[in-house]
């Protein structure tokens, strides 16, 4: 090949990095299909990210893999964090999931949602209990500037949409997508202003019984946060009914007072039998209570008395129905929500 060919296809394999940070999935997988035509698929390993490298190794569709890479959806919502005060961003204590044995680093690379690389952060894998990994970020890059900082580091993000992008050296395996702006008042008297995110928070929630083991006590978690730029209480009220008869078969623990900030803070409810039922008030609803009844049910959540939102989910040969983004080999992996074994996650209505 001689020296134009070379530079031609080096050429078009940036395009194609580029175009595959900046567009949809399906639009991705055109160009891909496209460019692939004229160069050949690329073949696994073909192209890597070895550390200092702005190679952008694209992500692996296929079907055949049960157990694709991913990370811990809690961890992610955790993870990712915003100070209210100044909209310093970092990654905090993400846990990916089923990364490959021989694996020895990846990097994480944030984003504008116009496709603008701003930052790189390099990870070295902490293996904990399989099929667990923390991600030990320990180099930051600035990517417009090439400057280097040690740690997942602090920077000051603006108001905007942006997306985190999760690699392995050949693999692009996660994308999480969020919103940071700014709100308050310029009242002197007031709290000010500060700086709040928006994303996946806002929807998801899940049933939780340790281990999955019927016997355990059934919880419900969800993330919360204050619109305003100060902490304040709130009380919060779960209930779950049947769709086929209206029943209600469990609640939340009446008068519990929790505490919400700008930040976004994951809270647990107890569910509880409600009055009326032939057990003690306040007695613990296990999750076996839920489960020997097959059929559609409905979980609602009220704040200080006004309607939160609504949780629809079904209950299928005795235990909690996967759906949509968290069907196991049917889901997108780039967004594909892992709750491991024992967490039964459902989007808000």
């Amino acid at each position: 090949m001689n020296r134009f060919s070379v530079a031609v296809v080096v050429s078009l394999m940036a395009l194609v990095g580029l175009a595959q940070a900046q567009l949809p999935g399906s639009i991705r997988r055109g160009v891909k299909e496209a460019i692939g035509k004229g160069l050949g698929e690329q073949k696994d390993g073909e192209q890597k990210a070895d550390e200092g490298s702005r190679a952008r190794p694209p992500a692996k569709k296929d079907k055949d893999r049960q157990y694709a890479p991913g990370l811990s959806f809690s961890t992610v919502l955790n993870g990712v964090v915003v100070l209210a005060k100044n909209g310093r961003f970092t990654l905090d204590h993400i846990q990916a999931t089923f990364v490959p044995d021989g694996c020895e680093g990846g990097f994480v690379v944030l984003r504008q949602s116009d496709g603008t690389e701003l930052y790189q952060f390099d990870w070295k894998p902490d293996r904990l209990k399989k099929p667990y990994t923390l991600l030990s970020f320990w180099q930051t890059t600035d990517l417009k500037t090439n400057e280097k900082v040690g740690g997942g580091g602090w920077m000051e993000l603006p108001p905007g949409d942006y997306v985190l992008d999760f690699y392995l050296p050949s693999e692009h395996f996660y994308q999480y997508p969020f919103s940071i702006k700014k709100t308050g008042g310029d009242d002197p008297f007031g709290d000010g202003q500060c700086f709040v995110t928006t994303g996946d928070w806002e929807r998801w929630g899940y049933l939780y019984y340790a281990d999955a083991k019927p016997e355990r006590n059934l919880e419900w978690k969800v993330w919360l946060r204050n619109d305003a730029c100060n902490e304040k209480s709130i009380k919060v009220r779960v209930e779950i009914t049947r769709d086929a008869d209206g029943e209600l078969v469990c609640t939340s623990r009446e008068g519990t007072t929790h505490s919400v900030q700008p930040k976004w803070i994951r809270l647990a409810f107890d569910m509880v039998f409600p009055e009326g039922k032939e057990v003690p008030h306040g007695t613990y609803f296990k999750a076996s209570d839920l489960l020997r009844t097959d059929g559609a049910y409905t979980l609602t959540m009220k704040i200080d008395g006004e309607l939160y939102g609504t949780w629809k989910f079904t209950i299928e040969n005795g235990k909690p129905k996967y759906t949509g983004r968290t069907v196991r080999g049917e889901a997108d992996p780039l967004t594909f929500i892992e709750g491991g074994r024992d967490a039964f996650w459902y989007a808000r209505e």
